[in-house]
């Protein structure tokens, strides 16, 4: 019975994560998105939670965060070159830094922002490459290490 539970508990877990990714119609977005979901939970879920929820007051949340949700390429500059120094995220300041992940590619930024703005209530659409890459050209301003 004990292994049944467990087995509803896991399924249930990954309904609830599959959520968002199973509204999206357009197929190539739906991809992203499925690939994006993995680069997360490797990269980001330990800070952000699986959820998106953040840590307390010490993680900023991404779920509702309209701190992410006003700018798409500050977010990908973030994922790519972190940030030192306090953000305010839903009126609450945050002063954690958040590491780079240098090596990521375009393609793997691209299907992890495709998946943050289009779970958790969200509905941007794809975040292809050109849009990445148009966004790390910009590599002025405070959102940067």
């Amino acid at each position: 019975m004990a292994v049944l539970l467990a087995g509803y508990a896991c399924n249930d877990r990954k309904q609830t994560q599959n959520a968002g990714i199973n509204e999206i119609e357009d197929l190539k977005t739906k991809q992203y998105a499925i690939q994006g979901q993995q680069l997360y939970l490797q990269y980001c879920s330990n800070c952000h939670q699986e959820d998106g929820s953040g840590l307390a007051r010490l993680i900023p949340p991404l779920k509702g965060a309209d701190y992410m949700l006003t700018d798409v390429g500050r977010t990908i500059r973030l994922i790519k070159h972190g940030i030192k120094g306090e953000i305010l995220v839903n009126g609450i300041t945050y002063n954690q830094p958040m590491p780079g992940n240098q090596h990521l590619t375009s393609i793997e930024i691209a299907q992890i922002s495709t998946y943050i703005y289009n779970v958790w209530g969200n509905q941007k659409g794809l975040i292809g490459t050109e849009q990445v890459n148009d966004a790390l050209k910009n590599t002025s301003g405070p959102d940067l290490q």
